[in-house]
């Protein structure tokens, strides 16, 4: 055999088995999904009626939507070292100004007014075998005897850290002229909701009917959670939510920083007028919350001091993708939190993604790399003699 054509030879063999053996990475594109985290038992956001449904592997309405057509970078699914490169923004939603009544689930809160918009992930985020922190069963405990632990009985471990970012939206109106969220805190005393302000009632111009009760007026505690969610977050990572409390008083009216409104049963909100924003003072910090990553296998959530009732969750992702890696896979996250209003609560939340499969991309493994470049350095060789022989 000539030497050139053992040089083509050796060198189409060599191609031939590193695409045959290392075909593993894929492009995929996004074709659906969603994301969506909860605060305790009563508090999801993006805001939604609460679903107690909502463990195991049953996921909530996700109020995130995809950005169909994002191309997210990866491996087959059955691949040795399994993983996704999932680029920010996948997910997104804008602000719209929402409320919900909590006192159902939380009799601390009466309401919760939100204006913010949402995405998933904040930055780069890789999921891989190898990216979430921890043994394949592992416990991270706070204060107050609050834990979350991660358990896999697929011997999975894939996951890993993948924040939701968080910004406020613009104001409309509705609510104070400043892009907060708001948490809707009822003054304990005679003025408790259910009842009307007398500035709400007919006789002031207002929609509801009735002389009213001056001490009727709900408190407003302002958060303005800015960055990061704690669902999501690297293992054991702290992240604050910085607000301010109004100088509220029971009786006489709205007063700077105080909004009053309608309740009715079981904490449901018909009506809010507020005060001139730009008014609340107070405290810097409403809430702190300790943050663990996402997963596809079995994490448990537990805040036995939390509000109203213990708090005690489990919820399971999964990954159903085909061995070419096409298909939907489910994470889970958590994240343990205190809050300086309402206690601890043990948080969750829930990512889906919906992948398309794109042609495959050759790529040749660490190991196939080595022993590529010493068979063509070996040929090299070979080729050099057989010249020289030649030459001779």
């Amino acid at each position: 055999m000539s030497c050139h054509r053992f040089v083509l030879f050796i060198s189409c063999l060599l191609l031939s088995l590193g695409w045959a053996t290392t075909v593993h990475a894929k492009a995929y594109s996004l074709t659906g999904g969603g994301g969506q985290f909860q605060v305790g038992g009563g508090l999801p956001l993006p805001i939604q009626l609460t679903n107690p449904a909502a463990t195991g592997t049953v996921f909530p309405t996700l109020l995130i939507p995809a950005k169909t057509g994002k191309v997210i970078l990866g491996t087959t699914a059955m691949a040795s070292q399994r993983k996704l490169v999932i680029p920010p923004g996948v997910l997104s939603k804008p602000a719209a100004q929402l409320t919900l009544g909590q006192f159902g689930q939380n009799p601390k809160l009466y309401a919760v007014a939100t204006n913010l918009n949402f995405v998933w992930p904040a930055s780069n985020a890789v999921l891989s075998t190898g990216a979430r922190t921890g043994a394949k069963t592992t416990t991270l405990t706070t204060a107050l005897g609050n834990n979350i632990r991660y358990s896999n009985p697929l011997a999975s471990k894939f996951g890993g850290p993948a924040q939701f970012a968080l910004t406020p939206g613009a104001p409309s109106g509705k609510y104070p002229a400043a892009p907060v969220t708001l948490y809707g805190i009822a003054i304990p005393g005679a003025g408790n909701p259910p009842c009307v302000h007398p500035a709400l009632t007919t006789m002031n111009g207002g929609p509801f009917p009735g002389p009213g009760n001056a001490a009727c007026v709900a408190g407003m505690i302002q958060a303005l959670p800015t960055g990061f969610a704690g669902v999501g977050g690297p293992l054991g990572a702290v992240i604050t939510t910085p607000g301010g409390t109004p100088a509220a008083v029971a009786a006489g009216g709205p007063v700077p920083g105080v909004g009053i409104g309608k309740f009715g049963p079981n904490g449901t909100v018909t009506f809010f007028a507020f005060t001139p924003a730009g008014t609340m003072t107070g405290g810097t910090n409403k809430a702190t919350s300790v943050a663990a990553p996402f997963t596809t296998g079995m994490i448990t959530l537990s805040a036995p001091f939390a509000a109203g009732a213990p708090e005690i969750f489990t919820i399971t992702g999964k990954d159903s993708r085909t061995a070419g890696g096409a298909g939907t896979i489910q994470l889970v996250s958590g994240a343990l939190s205190q809050r300086t209003t309402s206690g601890p609560n043990a948080n969750r939340g829930w990512v889906r993604l919906v992948l398309a499969a794109a042609p495959d991309l050759p790529a040749l493994s660490p190991s196939m790399s080595v022993v590529f470049a010493l068979v063509m350095l070996a040929t090299f060789g070979f080729a050099v003699r057989r010249f020289a022989t030649v030459s001779r």
